[in-house]
């Protein structure tokens, strides 16, 4: 199928035969640039960023082409930092150590810096340099390539027709194709490592980002055993815009989409390993308890990983978290009276430092925006103690369901009396609340539930000069785990289960939350009728589950933890009515796999 002429529900749905059959990409075709690079984004700093600005491939030309002009994509983003590579290596070198002689895949390796940091740290067995635009870079990929056992391959690593060209036993000897029904295990002999970082960034059809739709491919093939998955369980190293990241790394639940779902399913880490520090105000904020919390957790584990953030690299939260546990604070969500970040508070400070400082009159217009800030800080604080007080309630219903303290009546009427407080106040306040304390449910988990707050150490800070065009960027490690043996039948020869979890996935998703029990419903009546009573994760407290029953505690498909997905599917596939594979394709139809419900919403 042309690239050009595919639509996108066509790629993506499963009543289609090549459901798990990646789609190829092309980045030339039918692309679209988002925002211009701006002049100031192009100061080359370093030996690689001057050579780079010599070809004048970012330098805008009006007019008429010359035959003269570089030919190549200039919207990619290139490392060029030595001393970034440096500590990278320095940093996460000893959990890459166990990759050392394997086979390394490398998908657009551009100016090749990195590319030949990993080589001269990994020593690899074989190296194979996908460049689409090899005419640009291959002068500096010239010192790489004269190293023995190089190759490189004048295509696209992104499009998969040219990608699986090199899956060959011509190009990896060394490989072998996993058999039909052959437990996967992690393959250390083979690494894949990407720059798919664009700037604009880039849109593909009806997706807001390429790059999304090219991870969420990467993280679809360890399920599906696809690409170079194909070979057991590969790790991957990739480059990508900060904002990419947030997919397959969100740090609050609002930002977690399918790619995140898909990720936990599928891999045993996604960490990152360095990039720009995030703004301290977003559109959507966590408790800075559980951040805290978070930081504090992720600062221990490096302490006792033994592992030491290069000089230069800490970000302000590492930082915030030593001081934390040096001063032997004790920090506990759920506990601790919650608190928000709001970009009015930097504001407020400064008022109130010109007001101490007798530099505001009264009645001014700025006394009276102070007064207005000092109010709404009032109240912020007012709301987080009505937040703790409703989660303190709720903690305490659970434990005495759990302990069985009490009769199913008593505790129903505890019940009743907390949704009645929370009815109270208004639905803004409502909706805040909920958010909170399912935050507060993903942070409760053993594990956590988000990749972020498993993470084991913290992410290195980077430079928007080390980068050409100075776009600071991120790199993303992700180590694939064994996922579970129904998501591998897929296609006409088997059970379709996996392809029904693919319907059911997408289709709850876009009810994100909705109780779980009426999303079953919709999507299949009687569903849930067969399956609540005998999910018996759903009341694991322990482990992501709930027991309270009342409108604001039923789970709903965001609150959802990989296992009991997992388990949702295992007894879907028991229900004695469950409907055919194509009957579930009809219902879930004009719901399924938009882009909201494959990316994550900006």
């Amino acid at each position: 199928m042309s690239p050009v002429r595919c639509n996108v529900r066509n790629i993506f749905s499963p009543h289609f035969p090549f459901l798990h059959r990646p789609p190829i990409v092309s980045l030339t075709r039918r692309t679209i640039s988002l925002n211009a690079l701006d002049k100031k984004q192009i100061k080359p700093i370093g030996a690689v960023a001057e050579r780079l600005a010599a070809t004048n491939l970012w330098i805008s030309r009006r007019g008429r082409k010359s035959d003269k002009d570089p030919k190549g994509d200039k919207t990619r983003v290139n490392v060029v930092g030595s001393k970034l590579c440096d500590d990278i290596l320095s940093y996460i070198g000893p959990d890459l150590d166990r990759h050392k002689g394997c086979d390394l895949i490398d998908i657009y390796p551009g100016a090749g810096l990195w590319s030949r940091k990993l080589h001269d740290y990994l020593e690899p067995r074989s190296h194979i340099l996908m460049e689409p635009d090899s005419q640009l870079y291959e002068p500096f990929l010239k010192p790489l390539l004269s190293r023995p056992n190089t190759t490189l391959i004048p295509k696209s690593g992104l499009v998969w027709r040219e990608l699986t060209q090199i899956l060959t036993p011509e190009h990896l000897p060394h490989q072998k194709v996993l058999a039909s029904g052959q437990a996967a295990r992690r393959n250390d002999e083979l690494l894949v490592t990407a720059n798919i970082a664009f700037h604009p960034k880039k849109r593909f059809q009806n997706f807001g980002s390429l790059v999304n739709l090219v991870l969420y491919q990467f993280i679809d093939a360890i399920r599906t055993r696809s690409l170079f998955q194909r070979y057991g369980l590969v790790r991957m190293l990739i480059w990508t815009r900060h904002d990419d990241k947030h997919g397959l790394i969100p740090k609050v639940l609002q930002r977690r989409k399918k790619l995140a779902v898909d990720s936990e399913l599928s891999c045993e880490w996604v960490h990152e390993v360095c990039g720009p520090e995030d703004p301290d105000y977003v559109w959507y904020v966590r408790d800075d308890v559980i951040n805290a919390s978070s930081n504090v957790a992720a600062w221990r584990r490096m302490r006792d990983a033994k592992m030491k953030m290069p000089k230069e690299r800490d970000s302000e939260a590492l930082k915030e978290a030593r001081k934390i546990s040096q001063s032997g604070k004790i920090i506990k969500p759920g506990i601790t009276m919650p608190s928000f970040k709001r970009s009015y508070q930097e504001t407020l400070r400064e008022l109130e430092e010109e007001w101490d400082n007798k530099s505001i009159a009264k009645g001014s217009d700025r006394y009276k925006r102070w007064k207005h800030y000092q109010w709404r800080h009032n109240w912020e604080e007012k709301k987080s103690k009505y937040i703790l007080a409703l989660i303190k309630d709720l903690d305490n219903i659970t434990a005495l369901r759990k302990s069985g303290e009490m009769s199913p009546e008593e505790i129903k009427e505890l019940e009743t009396e907390w949704e009645e407080n929370v009815q109270a106040h208004s639905q803004g306040f409502v909706d805040e609340f909920i958010a909170c304390k399912d935050n507060l449910h993903y942070y409760r988990q053993d594990p956590p539930l988000l990749h972020w707050d498993r993470r084991q150490y913290e992410s290195m800070v980077v430079k928007p000069e080390e980068f050409y065009p100075n776009i600071p960027c991120t790199l993303i490690d992700i180590q694939p785990k064994p996922v579970h043996p129904l998501m591998h039948q897929t296609g006409p020869n088997s059970n379709r289960a996996g392809d029904c979890f693919d319907l059911i996935l997408s289709s709850l998703m876009t009810q994100s939350t909705t109780p779980i029990k009426q999303a079953l419903d919709s999507l299949m009546p009687g569903a849930a009728d067969y399956i609540i009573p005998r999910w018996k994760s759903i009341r694991d407290v322990d482990h992501g589950g709930v027991l309270a029953q009342t409108r604001y505690t039923e789970l709903t498909p965001r609150m959802l933890n990989a296992r009991q997905w997992e388990e949702l599917l295992e007894l879907w596939m028991e229900w004695p009515f469950r409907p055919q594979f194509h009957d579930l394709v009809a219902r879930t139809h004009d719901e399924m796999l938009d882009e909201d419900s494959i990316l994550p919403g900006e």
